[in-house]
């Protein structure tokens, strides 16, 4: 069992360790905003994200006129396995092809609001991490405080274009190179 406020969560090692610097003073919110980055990646598999986005782009460039694209591409997901973000991907871009996108634009549109919809998910979730904590005593009341207090400032630096990037491209290791621990002298959190 590992120590920190969400030693007793349902949750993975990479969010444990997110637990313990979201109460650690060492932690720099940079460091914690890569560690949000590097936990959200890997809850999910970015190459099967970057194949849906591929298959749609791919779909998107077909010379022919697809006369009912919302159809279309509520099949494609079908045929898909279902997760959570491939929920609000297909919930974004059938929403924008209602709205009489083109295929192309309505993915364009589709992927920030997924995203954003993703950070916002997460940070309740992780809010609510922070809750059960308490409750649980895991966590102080001051911890707790500062954890609801770091988790908003976190998961509000977090670039959605950056995260978006890392699924469209499926790479599972695009925060990992920024989580390598400053080792120097004089290096330390920028607080």
């Amino acid at each position: 069992m590992t120590d920190g406020p969400f030693r007793n969560a349902q949750l993975n090692t990479r969010w444990k360790q997110y637990g313990k610097d979201l109460v650690r003073d060492a932690t720099s919110p940079e460091e914690r905003a890569v560690q949000a980055c590097h936990s959200m990646i890997g809850d999910v598999d970015p190459s099967a994200i970057s194949t849906i986005l591929g298959e749609i782009e791919a779909y998107a460039q077909r010379p022919q006129m697809d006369l009912d694209a919302v159809s279309s591409m509520e099949t494609l997901f079908e045929r898909l396995p279902k997760t959570p973000l491939t929920d609000i991907l297909q919930k974004h871009l059938i929403a924008n092809l209602r709205d009489q996108m083109h295929l192309s634009a309505a993915l364009e549109k589709a992927l920030p609001s997924t995203v954003s919809d993703w950070i916002g998910i997460t940070k309740n979730r992780l809010d609510e991490e922070c809750i059960r904590a308490r409750d649980l005593g895991d966590m102080s009341e001051s911890d707790y405080r500062k954890g609801i207090a770091r988790n908003r400032e976190t998961f509000a630096t977090i670039s959605p274009d950056a995260l978006g990037n890392a699924l469209t491209i499926g790479d599972k290791r695009a925060f990992k190179q920024a989580q390598v621990k400053k080792i120097g002298v004089d290096e330390g959190p920028n607080e």
